[in-house]
């Protein structure tokens, strides 16, 4: 399916991507619309299942916590399968679940308190879907920067979030978590609300909210879309390196930073050096992107593969990890 959309869908989905509690006084003032004629665009977009949902990004990493990842290859039926991305999605510790196709079968990234914890994670899901796993390929995410880019709204003003990259360490006390639940179930939750939830005056709720971004805990708020009835894929980009240094890697992000299908690029402890994510129309485009790397860092790069993947969740478990 690929479904239309009007010049002010696209820019409520490009503001709305990265930040579900943008006023909509704001992305009024983005479209040259009324504040009612905002509302019925996004229900109309939410009943039409481009919108599936609104979250809060949590980094745990300024909490203590490290970020992983896990892709496994699976020998499984499709209710096994089911049931694996059942139980992860159960899993507070586990902020994203994908389908994949191409080299594996299921991603999943986990945030752990320490090395342990991993192993236990690890260890748990091997007791319970080991007959079906036949290979698994782990890794340690050092840090990410996403793109808001313009491959919606072709205008010139590109945003970024940076998370994973804190050196500092916080916490949260019983009405931090608390918040952080309610925006995890509902981001667009009203001050008004979250004030009741948390029986304290609007502008406490408001103070605190402010402080969980002011010091990056909440990373962003994501708004789930389903970019396949928009005629989208997702495909997910491996880079193995070789006579790597810190300019090569500058050159690379500057690169890839001004693709507009790029969404995101993880720098990555393991089997390769970079993740990089990007939103593709036609398979041209991603070929085209592809064919620049191997003539332009030839001298870098070792091996490009590569992987669609679907169906993909943030933040899964009823409950964060808090």
């Amino acid at each position: 399916m690929d479904l239309k959309l009007t010049k002010a869908d696209r820019i409520i989905l490009k503001h709305l991507a990265y930040n579900s509690r943008i006023p909509e006084k704001v992305l009024a003032q983005h479209c040259n619309l009324s504040k009612d004629s905002i509302r019925y665009r996004i229900k109309r977009l939410e009943r039409l299942g481009i919108i599936k949902g609104y979250g809060v990004f949590v980094d745990f990493t300024v909490l203590g916590y490290t970020s992983y990842k896990l892709y496994l290859k699976l020998n499984a039926t499709i209710q096994q399968k089911k049931a694996l991305v059942a139980f992860l999605g159960k899993q507070p510790s586990v902020f994203s679940i994908f389908e994949s196709y191409g080299n594996w079968d299921i991603g999943t990234a986990i945030f752990a308190k320490s090395r342990k914890d991993y192993y236990d994670f690890e260890t748990a899901l091997l007791s319970a879907f080991g007959d079906i796993i036949s290979s698994k390929h782990f890794c340690l995410m050092l840090d990410a920067v996403i793109f808001n880019n313009y491959f919606l709204h072709e205008d010139k003003h590109l945003q970024e979030y940076s998370f994973w990259k804190s050196d500092s360490l916080e916490t949260l006390d019983a009405t931090d978590k608390l918040l952080l639940q309610e925006l995890h179930k509902d981001s667009t939750a009203t001050l008004v609300t979250l004030a009741g939830k948390a029986n304290l005056s609007i502008d406490s709720v408001s103070k605190r909210i402010k402080k969980l971004n002011d010091k990056k805990i909440v990373a962003f708020y994501p708004t789930t879309i389903d970019y396949t009835l928009l005629g989208y894929e997702k495909y997910k980009l491996f880079i193995s390196v070789k006579n790597y240094s810190t300019e090569a890697e500058r050159k690379l992000f500057a690169f890839l930073k001004i693709q507009k299908q790029t969404l995101n690029i993880i720098r990555i402890i393991g089997p390769w050096k970079l993740e990089v994510e990007f939103l593709i129309r036609e398979y041209t485009e991603f070929y085209n992107i592809l064919s620049v790397l191997q003539e332009k860092f030839s001298e870098h790069i070792l091996k490009l593969e590569f992987s669609i993947f679907r169906n993909d969740i943030l933040f899964p478990s009823e409950h964060l990890l808090l």
